[in-house]
């Protein structure tokens, strides 16, 4: 059963499964308008939120129903999917979700590691954080202060019209559309159950992060932080670990930073793990540029996790197909992609001629889907991606008998 745009109608329903069964961290932003909402036609408690790109149903992180009724949920979706010809993927999803999919058959990578503090353990004491306590005391001596704003207690309007130009700036320094699948918002007008944490300077907003709730863990999720390009020394340090006091002290045992993308290693055994795995890192580099992803692991270690858990990529069918990668750009970044899809093609198959010869025929069984999956480009994009994708077999050989004339 499916439901598609209907919010006013599913988001009260989807806010009460969510509360018995939200375990994902980010499982609060299935919320977010660009969700449809699959349920249960056998009666299971739950929703799959997803969201159709070139042709691959990507969903939002876990399935969110008893975690005893993932394998027979996502046995539903998946005929779901069957039945339209589309692409089965789950992405993000948690290390108890990947071991079922993995047991149902789907091809498994893992794309990111997931800092995970418990509030109780929580400490800045030792030689260990010497440097990170250094930083706060810089940003507290320069007259910063960190509180949490309520705007369904009170609204300060000063606050958000300075949350507004940051959001702005934000956009700006990101350079490219804004985020909406996994990716949280402000939304000020419509807070619900989101938390924020302002950073303030002579009253002013300086920074702020947008926390959302991980209700089954009863953790915190910060997810958003926007700020001015240039800071105050220890400013995300003290914004962060004094957030971390108040959810603590509000009675919160459990506190995540998000996945941090790059931290990962591939875990795939096919034939062609080397090309997924060559493709896999191009794309997420590409996008890193772009948003920054690189810096994030180092910048989570600091605050010393207490422990990392893994977040994975799962398909079906289990023969990996490359225009997942171009549906996974085009899910978070839905008004930028387009513009680097030759970019991301044309160096994934430089890649190619790494790969040993038999992994060839695996990119040529699927390069007509990917070009078929593309519909949101333009006609003269497609077109030299096709000239492009045809000259790969010609430039590998050409490549090495280069190779062999030198030797």
């Amino acid at each position: 059963m499916i439901k598609t745009m209907n919010r006013e109608n599913d988001t009260d329903r989807v806010i009460v499964l969510l509360k018995r069964y939200g375990y994902h961290s980010q499982s609060f932003n299935i919320l977010r308008n660009d969700k449809s909402y699959f349920y249960s036609s056998s009666g299971i408690e739950g929703v799959i939120a997803y969201v159709v790109k070139a042709n691959v149903a990507m969903v939002a992180g876990d399935p969110v129903c008893d975690p005893s009724n993932i394998h027979s949920f996502v046995t539903e979706f998946r005929m779901f999917c069957k039945e339209r010809k589309l692409l089965c993927c789950f992405q993000s999803i948690t290390e108890r979700c990947k071991d079922i999919l993995e047991d149902m058959g789907f091809g498994m990578i893992k794309i990111g590691e997931e800092p995970i503090f418990d509030l109780e353990k929580f400490s800045l004491e030792g030689s260990k954080f010497r440097g990170l306590r250094k930083n706060i005391n810089q940003a507290k001596k320069q007259g910063l202060s960190v509180v949490e704003y309520h705007p369904l207690l009170e609204r300060r309007p000063e606050w958000e019209k300075d949350m507004e130009e940051l959001s702005a700036i934000w956009k700006k320094f990101k350079g490219s559309g804004e985020f909406s699948f996994l990716i949280g918002e402000p939304a000020l007008d419509n807070p619900k159950d989101r938390k924020y944490f302002l950073a303030l300077l002579n009253n002013k907003v300086e920074a702020f992060v947008v926390c959302t709730p991980v209700y089954t863990r009863n953790g915190i999720y910060f997810d958003v932080m926007h700020r001015q390009e240039k800071t105050l020394n220890g400013m995300p340090q003290l914004l962060f670990t004094e957030s971390f006091r108040i959810i603590k002290e509000q009675g919160y045992t459990m506190a995540t930073l998000g996945t941090a993308p790059l931290s990962y290693q591939h875990t795939t055994d096919s034939e062609q793990s080397r090309i997924i795995k060559t493709a896999l890192k191009l794309a997420f580099n590409r996008l890193g540029h772009f948003h920054r992803f690189k810096p994030l692991y180092k910048f989570k270690r600091q605050f010393g996790p207490t422990s990392w858990e893994g977040r994975y990529l799962a398909f079906s069918p289990k023969l990996f197909n490359p225009v997942i990668l171009y549906a996974l750009l085009k899910v978070y970044d839905p008004t930028s992609v387009t513009k680097k899809l030759l970019y991301q093609l044309n160096s994934a198959w430089k890649g190619i001629n790494k790969i040993k010869d038999e992994s060839i025929g695996f990119i040529g069984s699927t390069s007509g889907s990917v070009i078929k999956g593309i519909k949101g480009t333009s006609h003269k994009a497609v077109t030299t991606t096709k000239k492009t994708l045809h000259k790969i077999p010609n430039k590998i050989k050409s490549k090495k008998h280069q190779t062999k004339k030198e030797e």
